[in-house]
């Protein structure tokens, strides 16, 4: 038995619809269900007695799912984090212009972690030519933009 591929992403957010502001009207996301849920067997999944969340589904643009869930009950807290943190992920998103996404996102006063863009050199691997920028969601989600070489 072997993993086969990546089913879908799971991000926690505080607010989800400040979250939806930022993944469906900034990176252009589209949101395919929008809900909320208690069931005890979700809180049995979770590992919680009792639990309420409103859970959004957004279509990652090639089927798979970043799932977007907002604990109502219970609440969560923040917590800082940097990249280097073990036990930290990124999320990395394909984009077509990056340029043009760093421009809406630092207009709309994204967090921008990356000094620069960057272009992976790495000849004949698999990021060859890809560029690359760090940015953080509204709750601080580290999400990787990859602008990948045409052709």
């Amino acid at each position: 038995m072997t993993v086969t591929r990546i089913d879908h992403v799971g991000i926690t957010v505080s607010d989800l619809d400040r979250a939806l502001g930022f993944y469906r009207d900034l990176l252009g996301l589209r949101v395919i269900a929008d809900s909320t849920v208690s069931e005890s067997e979700v809180a049995e999944l979770l590992g919680l007695d009792s639990v309420r969340l409103r859970i959004a589904d957004l279509d990652s643009g090639d089927g798979r799912i970043v799932e977007l869930i907002q604990y109502l009950e219970p609440k969560g807290r923040r917590i800082a984090y940097e990249s280097s943190d073990s036990a930290t992920a990124h999320v990395a998103f394909t984009v077509d212009d990056l340029a043009a996404v760093s421009k809406r996102l630092t207009g709309a006063g994204a967090t921008i972690v990356s000094r620069r863009p960057i272009t992976i050199s790495e000849p004949g691997g698999a990021f060859d030519g890809a560029i690359c920028l760090y940015v953080r969601d509204p709750d601080g989600a580290i999400l990787e933009l990859v602008q990948r070489r045409s052709g």
